[in-house]
């Protein structure tokens, strides 16, 4: 029984060698026959008036990193190509059913294709092997990590939509020997491009493909590039920006609450404003350079810090209307007070003191002194009494001045509350309805630019 089953197992296994070492000479007959007389340096055609039709196939693996400064995007990216070299077919049949076979890349002839916006690139796992079929089709395969130069358009940063191209193309064979295609649809090169891992800061959006002529020189060359549309992912910036500048905002409305007659105001939105400040200075490292445009988001920023200013400079001068007792800053008062309030001045005010009328306290001491030293029937002696009573009339006339004038400033106090408080209102009114419009313009900036992508 034993030795039955070791003459099977040494017949099976002389089989084996025998199947093994004929596909082992087929391989080495097929390879000896497809690079005899193979040269690498002319195109695979047998008409020369024929030119080569390269196929080309993308595969996006991850956005690396954009560097807005210096608008350079770095890709990772599997790059395929695919013609037919009409010098390397062989008939299965005659080879073991040989369906595939491998060559090295530097024994046959390769397209000469390129990236034109392509800075730096290099191979981030050789790929020294082309893949050939029966018919001659030849598959080259290459991951790469390109970087690409790409004019970007930062006006609505942080939502921001970049496209960027990748234009493949020979650099040396014109139409009339090399021509390019696409061998997969664009919708399918993206659908592909999503299924990888996440691209960190932006988000593929969609991927577009188109295919052209270019003309240098004099001649003709084929080309085709791929526009890569991707978003940049804002949640960063609005937590980090945009929402700590509209609470800033909304504190100094709040601020309106404090009385404009208080001093508290002023010391509380100068404290805001130094603040937003120092935040600005804070951040100016997270936001990118820009040289042909500013930035929505950095005409937020100067826009809110104008609101700001305005704010501390209305309070500022509100508060100097009530300081009527400084001749230079309460002059122009009376004459609003009197133009917005007509019964301000009604009754008295400091035109009455400038033409020098008499008050009812004035009039009545000097009724009662003129009627004493009328009573008198003896003349007196020496004027001692007549000087005495003509003091005490100057003392009455000088405390009638004091408290006429005390009246006509807490008169004048009064008015100036009042039309403080009116402009105070009128003030946060404008203000107001101009931060609504300042929104409603910079939403509509960000948002109509973000559907319009």
């Amino acid at each position: 029984m034993s030795l039955a089953v070791l003459l099977t197992l040494a017949i099976g296994c002389m089989h084996c060698a025998g199947v093994c070492g004929a596909a082992g000479e087929d391989l080495v007959l097929l390879g000896q026959r497809l690079t005899q007389g193979y040269v690498k340096r002319f195109r695979p055609v047998l008409h020369w008036d024929q030119p080569v039709t390269v196929y080309l196939d993308l595969s996006l693996y991850s956005i690396l990193d954009l560097q807005e400064k210096e608008e350079k995007l770095t890709l990772q990216l599997l790059f395929g190509q695919r013609w037919q070299d009409e010098y390397l077919s062989w008939e299965p049949s005659q080879f073991d059913g040989l369906s595939h076979f491998t060559l090295p890349a530097s024994s046959v002839w390769t397209p000469d294709v390129t990236i034109k916006e392509a800075l730096s690139e290099k191979t981030s796992v050789a790929v020294p092997y082309v893949s050939v079929t029966p018919q001659g089709w030849v598959r080259l395969s290459q991951p790469l990590v390109v970087v690409l130069r790409c004019s970007l358009a930062m006006f609505r940063f942080p939502f921001d939509i970049q496209k960027c191209n990748i234009t493949f193309g020979p650099s040396l064979h014109t139409v009339d020997d090399v021509k390019i295609a696409l061998e997969r649809h664009a919708s399918a090169v993206f659908n592909e491009s999503q299924s990888f891992s996440s691209h960190g800061e932006w988000e593929l959006l969609s991927i577009q493909t188109y295919s052209f002529s270019e003309t240098m020189e004099n001649r003709t060359y084929s080309r085709i590039a791929f526009e890569v549309v991707m978003g940049r992912c804002p949640m960063f910036y609005v937590v980090n920006l945009i929402v700590p500048s509209a609470l800033v905002m909304l504190i100094d409305l709040v601020g309106f609450g404090i009385p404009a007659e208080s001093g508290e105001r002023i010391p509380f939105k100068v404290t805001l404003l130094f603040g937003y400040t120092v935040f600005l200075v804070l951040v100016n490292d997270i936001l990118p350079p820009f040289k042909h445009a500013t930035p929505v988001l950095g005409i937020y920023f100067v826009v809110c810090l104008a609101f700001l200013v305005l704010s501390v400079a209305e309070s500022v001068l509100l508060l100097a209307l009530v300081k009527p007792h400084m001749p230079n800053k309460a002059l122009p008062l009376p004459r609003l007070a009197a133009l917005l309030f007509p019964d301000w001045n009604r009754g008295g005010g400091p035109e009455t003191q400038e033409r020098g009328e008499e008050t009812p306290l004035h009039r009545e001491a000097t009724s009662e002194i003129h009627t004493f030293l009328s009573a008198e029937k003896e003349p007196w002696s020496g004027g001692e009494l007549l000087d005495a009573l003509r003091e005490v009339e100057a003392e009455v006339r000088e405390v009638g001045a004091e408290v006429r004038l005390t009246l006509e400033r807490g008169r004048t106090h009064r008015a100036c509350l009042e039309l403080m408080d009116t402009l105070d209102t009128l003030c946060f009114c404008v203000y107001l309805t101009l931060m609504a419009a300042f929104v409603l313009a910079i939403t509509g900036l960000w948002v109509w630019g973000h559907e319009h992508h």
